[in-house]
This record gives C-alpha cells, sequence and structure tokens, in this order.
C-alpha cells in the first residue's frame, strides 16, 4: 500500500485496511469506496485494535442498508513505547501525515472521491492525531475530526524525556496558538475511561481545546467506566461512536458533511445527551406537539403521585396543575419507566372544554429537557414557577397504548423541599458517617445535596442511603454528581453494600465560589437518611493515581538527603554513618520550607516550576509534600534493605556469573576470566572508557545498567573486605585496634548510598533501553537517546568514584559540599515532581560535585593533639589513627602511598591497605 521510498524510510511501520466476508476480497483487489477512517494505536498498542469499531461500523452499514460505508485503515507503528519515548512519536507523527495523503490517493478511481480522512487514536495515538497538522503535509481540511480515546492531552503521564515534553510542549502550542484560526474547523471529540483508568486520570484527557469531552461513565447506555485498554472495545462506547459517525454523513454528498456544528452537536447527543432514539435526525424534537382530544385525559390533584399500568390500551394523558402562587408549587421531578415515547413531556394551556374537563389542543415540547437513565429510565426536572410564568396552566405527561407495564413517577415540591447545602467534614472528622439528612420527604423522587469544601481532586466521599421506613426492596436508580466550572453531569452507581455511591472529582476547580452538588434518584415507597463518610481506601486511591507518579522524585529526595548527611558526617567524625542510620534521621523539614519558600521566589519572579504547574491544574496539595515524604520514606529504606540484602546474600553470585560471562565471551577459562575481571577492577578507568564507548554504540541505559552491575560487585568487595578485617582482628598476636575495620564498613556505607542514586537513575531510564532492545532485533538503533548525555557525565565521574580509598576523609569543605549535596534534593522536589528525567540530571550533578571534591579539595592539616586525644564521637576518625592506614586512607600526606594499589577494586586480597 506504501511506496517503496517510504517502505525504505519506514521498514517496521504499515498500513492495513480492515474487511470482513465479502469486501476484503474487493479490497485486496485495491477497490475503496467508503469513507475513510484511520486508526492510530497507542503506547504500545497494536494496529488490530481497530476490529472493535470496524466490525460495528461494517454489520451497521450492513443492516441498515445505507447508501455509504465506512473504510477503515489502522497504522502499524511497531508497538512502540510512545509514551516513554519522545522520538518515537515524532517519528510516528511524520509516517501518519504521510499514510493519511496515501490513503486519498488510493481513491482515485472512485464514485466518490473523499476529500478528507477521519482519525481516531487511542492514548498517545491521540497526541499524535492532533500533531499532524504539524507535518506540512496535511491541512485541516484533510482531516476535518479527530476522535481519542483515553489519550492524556495536557501533559505526559510520566515525563521521563525531554523529548516527549519537548513534542507536549510544541502540540499544545501550536493548538492554542491556531485553535481559532487554521484549526478552526477542526472537531475534537475526547472520551476518558474514568475513574477505572488508572494509567491515564480524567484530569489528563480532558482539555479546553475539545468540542466534546466526557467520560465513558456519562455516555447514555454505557455509564460504566473502562480501564485503558477496555475503552477500545467497550462495545456501548463503540456503538455509540459509529452511530455518530453514520449521523455525521451528508447523504447527498455521500461525505462527512461540512457543517461543523452539525457534527459537534451529533457527537454531544449520542456522547452526551441522548435519551430515546439511535439516530440524532429522528431525534430532533418538534417545538409544538398536538394532542389527540381523544385520548384518555387524567388530572392530577395530589403532588406525589405514581401512574402504573401493566397494559394502556389507549394514549393517555397525566395533567399535572402548575397552581402559579401556591408555595408548594415551584418545581416538579418526573421520572418514567418503559416509556419509550420520543415526544412525552409537555407544557400546554387547558382552554378547550371537552367531555366536561379542560384540556390542552397544542403544547410546547419538554422532551429534550428529560435525561436517561440506567435501562429504560428517564427523568425530567421543570420549572413551575417559569412555565406558568410563560402563560402554561398544565404540565402533560403523554403515554403511547402499549403491552408493556410504564411506571410514571411524579413529585411536585417546594423550591428548597427536596434539596440542602451541607459542608463536607473535614478530613479527620470525615472518616466518621456524618448524618446530613435525617428523614426524605415523604414520596420523594429525588433529593440534592450541594457540598461545599468538595474542591480539592484527592477528596473521596462516600454517600450512604438508609431506608427509614419498610417498603419494597428496590436500589436507589443512580445517582448524578454536577460539576458546574466544567458544566459537567457524571453519573454514578450504587457501589454497595447497601445503596452508597462514592463521589471524587474528576476535573479540578476554576476556582472556590463554586460548588459541586449530588442528586439522588429515590425510590417514591421509601424515606432515607443520607450519611456522608470519607472514603480512606477512596482517598489513598486518589492519591497514587494523581501523584503516584511522583514516587522516583522523592525516592531520589531521600537518597540525596542521606548522602548530604553522610558528607557532613564524615567532615565532622571521620566516619560515614550507614544508610539506614542516616534516612532514619529525616524529615519533611529538611526539605519542604524550603521548597515552599522558594516556590514563592519563583511565582514572584514568573518562573513556573512543577508547584506553580500543580497548582495552576488544580492538584496542588498544601500538605502533599510532607505526605509524599513520610510515606514514600518506608518504600525507600525497603529498596535499601533490598539492595543490602542482595549485596549480603548474592554478591559472590554476580561476580561468579560476571566471571563466567566474560570467560565465555573471550573463550578462556574461568582462570583466565577472573584475572581479567581483577584487572579491569584495578583500574575502573579503562571499565568506565569501555562503558563511555558502548553508550555511543549502542544505549546509554544499557551502558549505566552495566556499571550498576560494576559497582555492585565493587560494594560487595567492600564488604568483603570489611568481613576480613573482622576475621583478621580475631585472630591471636594480630594487632587491630578497630580503626581499620570501622573504615572498611564506612566506605561500605558510602558506596551503597551512590550505588542506589546509579540504579535510581538506571531505573529511571529504563523505558529506553526496553525500546533499544527491540530496535536491535530489527537491526535498527535510536534515532535519538535521550539518556547519552545522563550516562556519559554519570560514567565519568565513576571512573573517579571507583576508586578504592574513597572517601578521603581529611578532605576540606565536607559540610559545605553537604550542603550543595542537599539544595540539590530541594531542586529535584521543585523541578523534578513532574518532569522526572530532571531528577537523572540532578543526581548526575550530585555524583559529578562528590567526585570534584575528592579530586580537588584541598587536605585538612594534621594536628598531633587531635591524634593523641579521644574522638569527640562515638565513630572513630578515619585519619586521626597513628598507623600507616591513616596516610593510606588519606592520599594526603605520603606520596609513597600514591600508588596502583590505591586505585583498585579490593578483590578479597590479604594485604593491609
Amino acid at each position: 500500500m506504501l511506496p517503496a521510498q517510504v517502505a525504505k524510510q519506514f521498514p517496521y511501520y504499515g498500513v492495513y485496511a480492515y474487511g470482513e466476508g465479502n469486501y476484503s476480497k474487493i479490497l485486496r483487489k485495491g477497490v475503496y469506496s467508503g469513507i475513510p477512517v484511520l486508526f492510530i494505536p497507542g503506547n504500545s498498542g497494536s494496529h488490530k485494535q481497530v476490529r472493535s469499531l470496524a466490525s460495528v461500523a461494517f454489520r451497521k452499514a450492513l443492516d441498515d442498508e445505507t447508501d455509504f460505508h465506512f473504510d477503515f485503515f489502522t497504522v502499524d507503528i511497531n508497538e512502540e513505547l510512545g509514551a516513554f519515548y519522545g522520538p518515537a512519536l515524532e517519528k510516528q507523527t511524520e509516517f501518519v501525515a504521510i499514510a493519511v495523503n496515501r490513503i486519498l490517493e488510493l481513491y482515485s478511481g472512485a464514485s466518490v472521491k473523499p476529500q478528507s480522512v477521519i482519525l481516531v487514536g487511542h492514548s498517545m495515538g491521540g497526541m499524535v492525531a492532533r500533531a499532524v497538522y504539524m507535518s506540512g503535509s496535511v491541512t485541516p481540511s484533510t482531516i476535518p475530526l479527530i476522535i481519542t480515546q483515553a489519550t492524556p492531552h495536557t501533559r505526559p503521564v510520566l515525563v521521563l524525556d525531554q523529548h516527549l515534553q519537548s513534542f507536549y510542549e510544541k502540540v499544545n502550542t501550536y493548538w492554542t496558538t491556531r485553535r481559532t484560526l487554521d484549526l478552526k474547523g477542526v472537531v475534537l471529540v475526547t472520551v476518558g475511561g474514568g475513574r477505572n483508568d488508572i494509567q491515564v486520570p480524567t484530569s489528563h484527557t480532558s482539555t479546553p481545546l475539545a468540542d466534546i469531552s466526557t467520560t465513558t461513565a456519562d455516555v447514555p447506555t454505557c455509564w460504566l467506566t473502562a480501564d485503558h485498554q477496555a475503552i477500545v472495545w467497550c462495545r456501548q462506547l463503540v456503538l455509540a461512536i459509529i452511530r455518530a459517525l453514520f449521523d455525521s454523513i451528508d447523504p447527498d454528498t455521500l461525505s462527512l458533511t461540512d457543517n461543523r456544528q452539525l457534527i459537534v452537536d451529533v457527537f454531544d447527543y449520542h456522547l452526551s445527551k441522548r435519551i430515546t432514539g439511535k439516530r440524532y435526525r429522528k431525534a430532533v424534537y418538534p417545538g409544538t406537539v398536538e394532542f389527540d382530544k381523544d385520548a384518555e385525559w387524567s388530572e392530577l390533584i395530589k403532588r406525589q403521585y405514581t401512574h402504573t399500568a401493566k397494559i394502556t390500551k389507549r394514549k393517555t394523558y397525566l395533567m399535572i396543575p402548575l397552581n402559579p402562587g401556591h408555595h408548594l408549587y415551584h418545581k416538579a421531578t418526573i421520572v418514567a419507566k418503559n416509556l419509550d415515547s420520543k415526544n412525552w413531556i409537555m407544557a400546554c394551556k387547558a382552554n378547550v372544554m371537552h367531555k366536561g374537563m379542560q384540556i390542552c389542543l397544542t403544547g410546547e415540547n419538554m422532551s429534550n429537557k428529560a435525561k436517561k437513565m440506567v435501562g429504560k429510565v428517564k427523568t425530567v426536572e421543570l420549572d413551575m414557577v417559569s412555565l406558568g410564568a410563560a402563560g402554561h396552566t398544565h404540565i402533560i405527561v403523554s403515554i403511547p397504548s402499549t403491552d408493556e407495564r410504564v411506571e410514571v413517577a411524579i413529585d411536585v415540591h417546594s423550591e428548597n423541599g427536596r434539596q440542602r447545602s451541607v459542608h463536607v467534614p473535614a478530613f479527620i472528622r470525615s472518616f466518621t458517617p456524618t448524618l446530613i439528612v435525617d428523614t426524605t420527604p415523604q414520596k420523594a423522587l429525588s433529593y440534592n445535596v450541594t457540598l461545599d469544601g468538595l474542591q480539592e481532586m484527592w477528596q473521596s466521599f462516600r454517600f450512604i442511603l438508609r431506608p427509614r421506613s419498610q417498603c419494597a426492596a428496590k436500589n436507589v436508580t443512580m445517582a448524578r454528581l454536577y460539576i458546574p466550572w466544567a458544566q459537567k453531569v457524571s453519573y454514578i452507581q450504587n457501589s454497595g453494600p447497601g445503596i452508597s455511591y462514592n463521589a471524587e472529582l474528576d476535573i479540578p476547580p476554576l476556582d472556590g465560589n463554586s460548588s459541586a452538588s449530588i442528586q439522588f434518584i429515590l425510590n417514591p415507597e421509601c424515606t432515607y437518611s443520607i450519611l456522608i463518610q470519607g472514603s480512606f481506601v477512596g482517598v489513598f486511591r486518589r492519591i497514587v493515581w494523581l501523584y503516584g507518579s511522583q514516587i522516583p522524585t522523592y525516592c531520589a529526595v531521600h537518597l540525596l538527603l542521606t548522602l548530604a548527611r553522610q558528607l557532613r558526617m564524615i567532615g565532622e567524625d571521620g566516619y560515614c554513618p550507614s544508610l539506614f542510620s542516616s534516612m532514619l534521621t529525616l524529615t519533611p523539614l529538611a526539605v519542604v520550607p524550603f521548597v515552599k519558600v522558594a516556590n514563592l521566589v519563583l511565582k514572584s519572579l514568573e518562573f513556573a516550576d512543577d508547584m506553580s504547574i500543580m497548582s495552576s491544574n488544580g492538584e496542588d496539595l498544601p500538605v502533599l509534600p510532607i505526605l509524599l515524604f513520610l510515606g514514600t520514606l518506608p518504600m525507600t529504606l525497603f529498596m535499601g534493605a533490598v539492595t543490602w540484602g542482595l549485596v549480603f546474600l548474592s554478591g559472590n553470585a554476580a561476580h561468579s556469573f560476571v566471571v563466567k560471562l566474560l570467560g565465555y565471551s573471550v573463550g578462556g577459562t574461568d582462570m583466565v576470566a577472573e584475572i581479567a575481571v581483577t584487572g579491569l577492577s584495578r583500574v575502573p578507568v579503562l571499565v568506565g572508557v569501555a562503558l563511555i564507548s558502548l553508550a555511543y554504540s549502542s544505549c546509554g541505559t544499557l551502558a549505566l545498567s552495566l556499571a550498576g552491575i560494576f559497582y555492585f560487585i565493587k560494594v560487595f568487595k567492600l564488604y568483603e573486605d570489611y568481613i576480613e578485617k573482622i576475621v583478621l582482628g580475631l585472630v591471636p598476636g594480630v594487632a587491630d585496634d578497630g580503626s581499620t575495620t570501622c573504615r572498611a564498613l564506612s566506605r561500605v556505607h558510602f558506596h551503597l548510598t551512590l550505588m542506589m542514586l546509579v540504579f535510581l537513575v538506571t531505573t529511571l531510564n529504563l523505558p529506553t533501553l526496553i525500546i533499544w532492545s527491540r530496535l536491535v532485533r530489527n537491526n535498527l538503533q535510536l534515532a535519538e537517546d535521550p539518556t547519552l548525555t545522563v550516562t556519559v557525565a554519570i560514567l565519568v565521574t565513576l571512573c573517579f568514584l571507583w576508586q578504592k580509598k574513597l572517601p578521603q576523609a581529611n578532605r576540606k569543605y565536607y559540610k559545605q559540599l553537604s550542603y550543595l549535596v542537599h539544595i540539590l534534593a530541594v531542586i529535584t522536589l521543585l523541578f523534578g515532581s513532574i518532569h522526572i528525567y530532571r531528577v537523572s540530571y540532578i543526581v548526575m550533578g550530585a555524583l559529578t560535585l562528590i567526585a570534584l571534591h575528592q579530586i580537588l579539595a584541598p587536605c585538612t592539616p594534621r594536628n598531633s593533639e587531635a591524634h593523641d586525644s579521644p574522638s569527640r564521637s562515638n565513630h572513630p576518625y578515619m585519619a586521626q589513627v597513628g598507623t600507616e592506614d591513616a596516610s593510606l586512607s588519606d592520599g594526603c600526606h605520603s606520596e609513597a602511598t600514591t600508588t596502583s594499589a590505591d586505585l583498585s577494586l579490593d578483590t578479597g586480597g590479604s594485604g593491609t591497605d
């Protein structure tokens, strides 16, 4: 399907057409006669996902016997991880632009030649669809309609490289500046998965640039949330999208209509406002309805009434008087079940006498104000005062003749008779059930609760409805959460046990002046008590959902603060404390106040840091840094324990594995390989140079991973050296005052922290390694390696940090160095909470500072008095003991001791330091 030049440029991309039955044979012949739709898969997505939409569209065209049909195409982008690798999105965008033009060329011989292609993008495919206009080869008239499913539009969920951030900035800036100009004719429809999509929050899928923005839970006949993959094949959503596509076709031109507003109205109907009818054109409501005066007319005297009929033999009109001026006739709530009539609710003036009662001949149609509920239930709430002011006297409910059981419940009430306002309880008190409504009114059909204080994205409240009287065992049908700042109604289903609903915000408020509200549709046979209770599980889930991506950032902060304390203790006591003892002393006060102050200063300078970005998106939480700092601290401690356990239990196994692997690679014996490993470990600069070469020739993360393995073996050998010195100290006749053993352990502590920082950077950049490994299988290389700069810089510093005698305790300026590392921890939180790729650069900076300090910092003058006096602390001074080890450990006072051994990796030899 693609020209040879394009196939050569993108050897592992492809374009496919979907066909079923006999139509697939026609497509194989290269005959295309439908309306083209191109599906773009998302992160690690398959081109085969197009089947969900294409198969339903094909069957619908056959069943409806339409004069047109859709041709569904799909691009195969080799299941690339576009969500983690920005250059892949640039390449995909270029390919999709070529594919769009190529698809239009396929219709050169068609009787009706299409001028445009409809794009449907899942996940990151939606961002690629929006970026196509920037290619220059595609115009808005070529792609007038884009439908996205679970696409993070506002920003990436994980910003793991600068290219990804740059891609988003370019696309969103282009759309923001061109939305009212070049792109004003483009219709953008976004659908999110809602609560069950744990990969992409609704706050990311909703964008002000979209014409229609909704979630699966708010789509009529769908109602449920969908996870990130299920949104592609959710049948109810697929049907709604396909029906909207069919309704957007101009029957005269058999192409997508040029009427942009009609397309918006059609998708708004099918994805938000559909009440009855599967076609938009059939759902258009006439302004005036004529009544059948010979039908059965029944005027209702009671304000609360339920009409039930197993069979309706002839058309029936229920007349609800408006009674203007009456203090109880302000609002009318009507709930109808199995009432399939399209025009079913009207307002009229009864001015004609017929069979002894006043009736109406015509009425104003109010059916478009109704809302569809789960099943065959619809409801409407009318303002009786405004209808009376317009000259109407009655509300009419029209019930056609039918064999089905029909129920119509009516509730007429005062302005405030079915509502109340409540301030949601404070965080601590919210987990105890709080009564907000003691008893709902008799025969009430609905009750509305305004929720003052429901403003934060992390909040989660559970509303419990308890029946107060004996009634039929029926659950409440549904609840509706109204979010005024987004002009959005979210439907919530019973989450049980009993009757309970979880209320959470999907879109942050723009200001604090408006309040969300929740409306319960009640069973008129029951009265209820309504209670509110904070959901601890819900709050935890929301925090993890919204802020879980920041966990690596806080782990980096913990490690940097730990390293800062270790450096300070080395400068004060000449001894490096353990990772765990240092980390257990950490408190949020070490960084949070500085972050808050820096954020205020940067705001005054109009400089956007990550905290400001979260605040502008409504995701800020005053105590968030404290919660995440304390919440992730056990996780960092656990990772430290696991790392220490691996060193303790698996270090020798890792060393043996490397020896065997090297022996297999060079074709020598294990002894030769052991000598090679020992030789390399004695000259770590050669290892660093080799790994830098590997980074340039393959992938930066691959070289960094091997460096981590090498570092792991080094730490194991240091620990082995420490155990050896303990054993030697137990041998009779071997003098050891304990200082040598303490120095060995101190080195283990120091390098363990540095190694964990290297591991953290490696983990953050693993997606690039995965992408590179996929490309290597196809004999391809990375177009751009976002990890290369960080990797090379870290490897250069490791060439110095891998020296055996580090840390050198009698260097100056340890305290000042610890302050610099502490500042880097603050910067990490300030600029790496969202842009996680910056964490790698900050860690690189910390390692560079330590390497420069160990190389350039002058030595502390030796003080003989200090050597003769006891230590100020419980830890021995590393440079204090008057033995040969004191000078060797520093490398500052004896030129004779600066030998190649000082640059070696200790392999467990029996000699002393």
